[in-house]
């Protein structure tokens, strides 16, 4: 990212949360949740010196939206053991919200192809004038969710489609301060998910 523009690189960079201070650029991250049985998603952008709390991020993800009908809070969630050990206080989420966590055995169930995707598309709606500095491409990041999740491939419905006609029975929590209460630490202690890495 240069003054606050979102730029790429094809050569891969070799970062992660531990060594991206000592490049000495301002990186960007991609936050993303995927509704396993649709591929239905919704993702973020940002500088990673300004990655909001994973409760900011799911609060956004889960609520109901203006412009993109995909919310509610699932029954199962499938993380990477990279999000287990960077986000510590989804183990308050899992006990306070009585949500199933497991452990992705592979990168398919973590959501890498529809990471790939997200950045290639990224690439595509930062090509518009109106949306090549951050600011502004995260302020439309919900129709720019839902535009690509309404694309048909030609070989199944488009996942928005069949994320709807799936009825999604997730708990919807509208109100932020009920939502982060959710990751307040409790007491239960018992199976936790760090006994699973």
């Amino acid at each position: 990212m240069k003054n606050g523009d979102i730029k790429f690189q094809d050569k891969k960079f070799d970062v992660n949360w531990k060594n991206y201070q000592s490049t000495g650029k301002r990186h960007l991250v991609n936050i993303l949740i995927r509704d396993h049985f649709s591929n239905c998603f919704y993702a973020e952008i940002h500088a990673i010196d300004l990655v909001p709390s994973i409760g900011d991020f799911l609060f956004n993800a889960w609520r109901e939206k203006d412009h993109f009908e995909f919310c509610g809070i699932p029954k199962n969630l499938i993380l990477g053991r990279h999000i287990i050990q960077q986000f510590p206080e989804i183990e308050n989420l899992r006990v306070n919200a009585n949500l199933n966590v497991e452990l992705a055995q592979n990168g398919f169930a973590t959501g890498i192809r529809s990471v790939r995707d997200w950045e290639n598309n990224i690439r595509y709606y930062s090509s518009f004038r109106n949306l090549k500095s951050l600011d502004d491409f995260q302020d439309n990041v919900e129709i720019i969710c839902r535009a690509l999740n309404l694309s048909e491939s030609g070989k199944t419905e488009a996942n928005l489609k069949k994320w709807m006609n799936n009825a999604p029975r997730g708990t919807v929590i509208n109100d932020k301060q009920v939502f982060e209460s959710l990751f307040e630490q409790t007491k239960d202690k018992g199976n936790t998910i760090e006994s699973k890495l």
